[in-house]
């Protein structure tokens, strides 16, 4: 577990998963994230073990962020569908916020379930509100009842592979997707 980073140090790392997401998380080197950070390369150890830890910081925040922007949005007045909207909506937008630290997510989904604290926080900003919006609107008939825990899964999906798309061709606003994210989601689950 990396020691308590301090917020001036904090600050500067997401350069790192510019590093990361530029050369790929394999290459890059810890010379590499010090001199993009401008946090001299001891004082990256002092903080972190390794590049694995650094991915782990820098996916922690960005799922932190998710979750409180998901939190709000789970508990937007309206119908479950609107809270499912609007779910979706934060979702992409904190990606939207940060490509490189979206992209790494993506692309060391694998090596992050690994990180015990990365799997609960995709946990907590992805899956648990998606289920919460589907039972309450599974309850009051506004959602199809499915299985929450793989419409979770496709939500995410959607989300993060969309938005990653969205990314990697130079756009750079997931957000610019959410209509069609929304438009199959949402005719998916939605009870007319």
């Amino acid at each position: 577990m990396p020691r308590a980073v301090p917020a001036e140090i904090a600050k500067k790392l997401p350069n790192a998963a510019t590093v990361f997401a530029e050369r790929g998380f394999d290459r890059a080197r810890m010379d590499d994230v010090a001199r993009a950070t401008g946090v001299p390369r001891a004082t990256l150890y002092y903080y972190f073990a390794s590049k694995d830890e650094i991915l782990g910081f820098l996916l922690q925040a960005l799922l932190d962020d998710v979750a409180a922007k998901v939190a709000d949005a789970v508990t937007t007045p309206g119908s479950a569908v609107d809270r499912l909207a609007a779910v979706l909506r934060a979702q992409l937008e904190v990606l939207g916020s940060r490509p490189e630290t979206a992209q790494l997510l993506a692309t060391n989904l694998c090596r992050a379930g690994g990180l015990t604290d990365v799997t609960g926080a995709v946990e907590a900003a992805f899956h648990l509100p998606v289920r919460e919006v589907l039972a309450a609107g599974a309850a009051d008939g506004t959602l199809r009842a499915v299985d929450a825990e793989r419409a979770a899964w496709a939500v995410f999906g959607a989300v993060v592979l969309v938005g990653l798309h969205e990314i990697v061709h130079g756009r750079h606003s997931p957000q610019d997707a959410l209509p069609d994210i929304e438009t199959v989601v949402l005719s998916g689950l939605a009870l007319r």
